[in-house]
């Protein structure tokens, strides 16, 4: 429909940066979970004539300085770390695979002879294609020679200067039609030289099935880390549901920034979702975050407080720290101390610090929840939630020796 013939996912790269500007992307920090998780995905877009393209290969874990880095990763760590999801994408038949902006050991990943032919072509026996990341080509013959197929988007290394380097010998012509081979397998393999591509990316390719396969997937991976008492679900005694915070309805959060951003045309958010599915017994209310006095106001004369709070990252750039910011904790703490009944929903593209968490009885963290935010139908209905806290203290603690380490670099 959309006449696509390439898909530049699934980024399985690991949190190892809990500040990390596109963890949101990711599969998380556990290698055998990203290995689990990219292995459908890769065979779902993959089943519908379109290659996939894992990335960023490897050891991509930070946007800070991410064109100039040298993520120095010695090789047992590479190998059971950052390389399984990846192996796993290969042995699913991944059509492509995209290198990296940083350094790996000193090399740049788009000329680096050890991940891309020593690893990934030799010992690994792919047969598909490396295609560089926008701008991540540096060079001609050493990135040709050290296993870089494709150039994007431009063909300032690969195009009139690969040509004269063949010319010249420096390129052989059998790694030129190596390249040649590898791309032109792997289109042969979806299918799109069997199905003439048509379509127009313009089209809004949106179903009802989307939709609401869109709104269980961001249900599900909604994580319930605190329930005290059982305030979960909403007991049909409270009459009346104060919601508050920008992110509640002024300003929903739910996607990071960058070549992740989701274009939501039909957004519905978290005041919108609650007031349909509360029914007409249930008065909803809402004060944004500011002034604060308005939101204690509202949520003192409810019988339950609803506290949306959260924070976004971007591509090419880390968050500065895990903290909420924009006085957010300030707001759940004021709402927390006048009504006992306060539930805190999260929306965060990782960790974050909940430094008011003793105070209040109920946490939800529903990440990045997309277009359908306001439909996953919390705090109703806890059916498919799952149940961790160890994940997020687990990264805290990551997040304290991260802080200690890159105090020491220079900037």
């Amino acid at each position: 429909m959309k006449g696509t013939n390439i898909a530049l996912g699934p980024m399985v790269n690991i949190a190892r940066v809990p500040v990390g500007g596109r963890n949101f992307e990711s599969f998380g920090e556990d290698p055998y979970l990203s290995s689990q998780m990219v292995v459908p995905q890769v065979l779902g877009i993959q089943e519908n004539g379109i290659m996939a393209c894992v990335k960023h290969w490897a050891a991509n874990n930070q946007e800070y300085h991410r064109r100039t880095v040298s993520e120095n990763v010695d090789e047992r760590t590479l190998h059971e770390i950052y390389f399984p999801a990846f192996k796993a994408a290969i042995d699913a038949g991944v059509a492509s695979l995209m290198c990296s902006y940083n350094k790996v050991n000193n090399v740049y990943a788009c000329e680096n002879e050890y991940t891309l032919n020593t690893v990934l072509k030799n010992a690994w026996g792919y047969k598909g294609f490396v295609m560089s990341d926008w701008g991540a080509t540096h060079s001609t013959v050493l990135a040709a020679n050290s296993g870089l197929d494709m150039q994007m988007p431009d063909d300032s290394f690969f195009g009139a200067p690969l040509a004269a380097a063949v010319q010249a010998g420096n390129v052989t012509r059998a790694r030129l039609d190596d390249m040649v081979l590898r791309i032109l397998t792997s289109m042969f393999s979806v299918g799109i030289f069997d199905t003439p591509q048509t379509g127009d990316l313009g089209v809004d390719s949106r179903s009802p099935e989307h939709t609401k396969l869109a709104r269980e997937i961001a249900a599900k991976a909604t994580v319930l880390v605190k329930n005290n008492d059982q305030l979960l679900p909403i007991s049909p005694k409270y009459k009346t549901i104060a919601v508050i915070g920008d992110v509640g309805e002024k300003a929903p959060i739910i996607a990071g920034g960058g070549s992740g951003h989701v274009n939501a045309d039909s957004l519905v958010t978290p005041f919108a979702g609650i007031s349909a599915r509360a029914g007409e017994n249930v008065k909803v209310v809402y004060a944004p975050s500011s002034p604060v006095a308005d939101a204690v106001k509202l949520a003192s004369a409810a019988d339950i407080a609803i506290v949306f709070v959260g924070t976004t990252s971007h591509e090419g750039t880390d968050r500065s720290d895990l903290s909420l910011g924009n006085g957010q904790d300030e707001l759940v703490a004021a709402v927390a101390a006048v009504q006992n009944n306060t539930v805190v929903v999260v929306h965060t593209p990782g960790a974050v610090l909940m430094p008011w968490e003793p105070s209040v009885p109920s946490i939800l963290v529903g990440f990045m929840p997309g277009q359908e935010d306001g439909m996953l139908l919390y705090p109703f209905s806890l059916r498919g939630f799952s149940y961790s806290l160890h994940c997020i203290v687990w990264l805290l603690h990551m997040y304290r020796a991260f802080v200690a380490e890159r105090s020491k670099a220079p900037v």
